[in-house]
């Protein structure tokens, strides 16, 4: 029920905010931060990936604690692919060893970068909002490491509107310091910022799909694991081999759908080319990667594109039936995750009552250490002879 009501407000305050003054910025940002305690209180919820954060996080946090040293074996061990996302963890483990506490801070920086990137962007941030709800919301629960380098990837984009290279190129970097996927997001600045004809654009993502049905996603995923020594992105390849995901490409088309129906919306000023240009890169990579179950997952850092330009378009009087629509679709978007993730999303349960959700297999499976079974935050502090 309460990820039904949360769906309801911000639905209710996303129509609300159209044909008004623009809501202030700190009514915005709390509104975001309370969605952001809503999912970093949630009890292990999403599925295995916290598990394997946390039990990470705690080793970290032991070894600065034991005085071994930042830059220690554990910590070249697990984060030195992506060692800004290991920071992180050195800089919650100073203070505390306890897990919860780290998923708290990790989810709440999230949600702080989040609102800022929608409000800097759009004057209809409830909106956008909206459409996150229906994209990404859920991945939030569990996929920390990637959607926090979105946010660092979203706070890019306003340097590449002014063609400050380096600034870009450093928000780029720690992104993929945190996420190793991020790095192609520095194509962006290069992409001409232009107006393209619409044959243009069926043209470019007609061949990217192409491209991605030849199978070609799963060398590029081993080439980029070897360069950056990291398995995980050569993992990947394994996703890209067989299948094909019809639900990304229905996506894409779709989106392509919305953007080509209101392309005489889309304004000529150089934030708006860049924006339209995030969007066509979520359309062509989703495209690109359909045999990949991972194609998704890297589109994500492209998604800020889809969420400020159609709530652009749906700014204007005669857009009523297209916001309709777009609702609607986050609304489906949202439940399909609602109801498909079951149990790893309900009930929902904080951290700030004892005991385990019953049925919860991930648990089972993944709970490394049974102290929290009795007291989530047992761990609060260190004890006080290392």
């Amino acid at each position: 029920m309460q990820y039904i009501i949360l769906l309801a407000i911000t639905a209710v305050l996303a129509w609300a905010n159209f044909d008004k003054p623009k809501v202030s910025k700190s009514f915005f940002l709390i509104y975001c931060l309370f969605i952001g305690l809503f999912v970093g209180l949630g009890d292990m919820l999403g599925g295995y990936d916290r598990y394997v954060y946390a039990e990470a996080f705690e080793a970290q946090a032991w070894s600065v604690h034991l005085g071994k040293g930042l830059f220690n074996a554990d910590f070249l061990l697990l984060f030195k692919n992506e060692p800004v996302y290991g920071l992180l963890n050195s800089l919650v483990g100073y203070f505390t060893p306890n897990r919860y506490v780290f998923i708290l801070f990790i989810t709440l920086l999230i949600y702080v970068l989040l609102p800022l990137s929608l409000y800097k962007h759009t004057k209809y941030p409830f909106f956008s909002l909206l459409i996150f709800l229906g994209l990404m919301f859920f991945f939030s629960f569990t996929y920390l490491r990637q959607v926090l380098a979105c946010g660092l990837c979203w706070m890019a984009i306003p340097f590449a509107v002014d063609r400050k290279f380096w600034r870009f190129a450093a928000f780029v970097v720690a992104a993929t310091l945190i996420h190793n996927s991020a790095a192609y997001f520095i194509l962006l600045y290069f992409i001409p910022q232009k107006k393209y004809a619409p044959s243009k654009i069926l043209l470019v993502m007609s061949l990217l799909f192409i491209l991605g049905l030849s199978g070609i996603t799963k060398s590029l995923f081993l080439v980029a694991g070897g360069v950056t020594e990291n398995a995980k992105i050569s993992h990947y390849s394994a996703t890209a081999e067989h299948g094909f995901r019809i639900e990304y490409v229905i996506e894409s088309v779709l989106f392509l759908f919305i953007l080509l129906k209101n392309y005489a919306k889309v304004q000529t000023d150089r934030r708006s080319l860049v924006l339209l240009n995030v969007y066509l890169m979520f359309c062509g990579v989703l495209l690109f990667f359909s045999r990949s179950s991972d194609g998704g997952r890297i589109a994500w850092y492209c998604s800020l594109g889809v969420m400020i330009m159609i709530s652009e378009f749906c700014s204007h009087r005669s857009s009523v039936a297209l916001r309709s629509f777009v609702t609607l679709l986050s609304v489906v978007l949202y439940l399909r995750i609602f109801f498909a993730w079951g149990i790893l999303l309900r009930p929902y349960k904080t951290f700030l009552s004892d005991g385990n959700r019953k049925g919860d297999f991930i648990y089972k499976e993944y709970e490394y250490n049974h102290n929290y079974d009795r007291d989530k935050l047992y761990n609060l502090s260190y004890p006080k002879n290392k």
